[in-house]
């Protein structure tokens, strides 16, 4: 965490056995930040248990005030993100999504 905001870095494959630690992961930064940034540039696989997860903790932010936006989605994340209409959502402000 630096100035108040949180970066999230994950890694490796999330998919329904990780949503849940995801899940408690995004909550505590939302809980302890005015901002949240999740970075899944080192992600290689992602399902829709993870999109599910990251649009429920961005519904969850919003809701609490606190902004939650995916940072330097890369490869298959993406991809995905963009085939499913997810990116816009939740791409950082001003960025080129």
């Amino acid at each position: 965490m630096s100035d108040g905001n949180a970066v999230v870095a994950l890694f490796g494959e999330l998919d329904i056995a990780a949503a849940s630690p995801l899940a408690d992961v995004l909550q505590a930064a939302i809980a302890r930040a005015p901002r949240v940034q999740v970075d899944p540039a080192r992600v290689s696989f992602i399902d829709a248990t993870a999109l599910n997860t990251f649009v429920n903790a961005h519904g969850r932010a919003t809701g609490t005030g606190v902004s939650l936006a995916l940072v330097n989605p890369t490869g298959h994340v993406r991809r995905v993100l963009s085939i499913t209409g997810i990116l816009p959502l939740l791409a950082e402000p001003d960025s080129d999504s």
